[in-house]
């Protein structure tokens, strides 16, 4: 994979020389499964891209829509012989009709996108859906899917204190969303790793990877946004560094990719968080109330673009006495979250997510765990809608609840 550091006309086009057509991809695309017509295949959005960069197509309403389904879930990538670099094609694509995207319409992502990334609209937005959360009117709000996502319960770990440590330091990386909708999990992973004997660096406000911008065309947003990233990082210079998202744990790790030592040194020292703290769980004492519940595991697809083992959170969480971890019968791996695709392509997602929750819906369990803020917020959404009360959280924040 490789982060589109700006837009090569030729190497676009070299790119997708790579993919030879052979379709081996194709069963393990979500779009194309659901859909089973080309366009909304792999190698179907390849030729639209190389059309768009020969200047043999126009970009159109069709072409953006059939580039903007992409989960860009990367399972292709992972099962591709040809090693194509499909990340850096299907982001080219979109770079092409970005500004046309916005021309379309879809002011509620580009609203979302520059409240995720603008420090001062975040503060706002987070304040007000504190006070709608606490005068229990989130329920009230209109029937929208953007308001569908918040959750209605405030931090339940927002008033147990974090032990004191003068251990190595650690910066947490929450991600935009996490920060905007709950900081349940950031609190959860405080707790444990001062648990742990860390000494956690606060963070005075929450910083944008640019991922979300990055798959949406946006790159010029998304380059200003990494440079702040790796700047204030570097400046805080913490010993390690883990991050809460999956997607933004994907996105960081690329930055190694890019031709500056800055860039490539942060790469290295981000980890996941549910694989650091394991690590560190196994060298220490820690104890955990048990839990007699069945609790179901997803797996986030871009949680084995930062974890190579796929275990990892079921190792964690059977650390948690009398636990009982289930996984999804439904072996399509994508729930149709992929970022911002939960709001631009709301039915699509749903349709992706339909079968998960109908086998929640038949089960007794009674939490879904998921490293993925926004494939948690679209299941939560979804189980909201179905009027079935499962918890949805990270596997951290269930850790930090059970911990002794």
């Amino acid at each position: 994979m490789s982060l589109a550091e700006s837009i090569n006309k030729k190497d676009i086009i070299d790119a997708t020389d790579q993919c030879v057509m052979c379709g081996l991809c194709l069963p393990h695309c979500p779009t194309y499964t659901l859909a089973q017509t080309e366009p909304e295949s792999p190698r179907g959005r390849i030729a639209l891209v190389r059309a768009l960069y020969e200047g043999k197509l126009d970009s159109s309403e069709t072409i953006i829509s059939h580039l903007g389904n992409c989960l860009t879930c990367m399972n292709c990538e992972h099962v591709c012989p040809a090693n194509v670099n499909y990340e850096k094609i299907i982001d080219a694509g979109r770079a092409v009709t970005y500004m046309q995207n916005s021309l379309l319409g879809l002011s509620q992502q580009s609203t979302l996108l520059f409240a995720l990334s603008n420090a001062r609209a975040r503060k706002f937005f987070k304040a007000c859906i504190y006070i709608f959360r606490t005068l229990g009117l989130i329920r009230l709000l209109p029937k929208t899917r953007l308001f569908s996502l918040l959750p209605e319960t405030n931090n339940t770990l927002a008033n147990i204190t974090a032990h004191k440590s003068n251990g190595p330091t650690i910066a947490i990386i929450n991600s935009c969303a996490g920060d905007l909708v709950s900081d349940e999990t950031l609190t959860a992973a405080t707790l444990v790793l001062s648990k742990l004997g860390y000494s956690v660096v606060e963070q005075k406000q929450t910083l944008c990877c640019g991922a979300l911008h990055q798959h949406s065309g946006d790159l010029k947003t998304a380059k200003e946004l990494r440079q702040k990233f790796i700047h204030s990082i570097n400046q805080q210079n913490p010993y390690y560094l883990v991050s809460l998202a999956t997607g933004c744990g994907a996105q960081i790790k690329r930055y190694g990719e890019l031709d500056d030592i800055s860039a490539e040194q942060l790469s290295k020292k981000i980890f996941d968080v549910n694989e650091f703290v394991l690590q560190q769980i196994n060298k220490t004492s820690l104890s955990f109330r048990p839990l007699a519940k069945k609790v179901y595991l997803h797996k986030p697809c871009s949680q084995a673009q930062v974890i190579n083992d796929a275990t990892v959170v079921e190792q964690l969480l059977n650390n948690i006495p009398e636990i009982e971890l289930v996984t999804f019968e439904d072996k399509l791996a994508c729930c149709g979250a992929g970022g911002m695709n939960t709001l631009a392509q709301s039915e699509l997602a749903k349709h992706l997510v339909e079968n998960k929750i109908l086998e929640l819906k038949n089960t007794t369990a009674n939490c879904l765990v998921s490293s993925n803020i926004g494939c948690a917020l679209h299941f939560q959404a979804q189980l909201k809608n179905e009027n079935t009360h499962v918890q949805v959280c990270h596997p951290i924040t269930l850790l930090a609840q059970q911990m002794v």
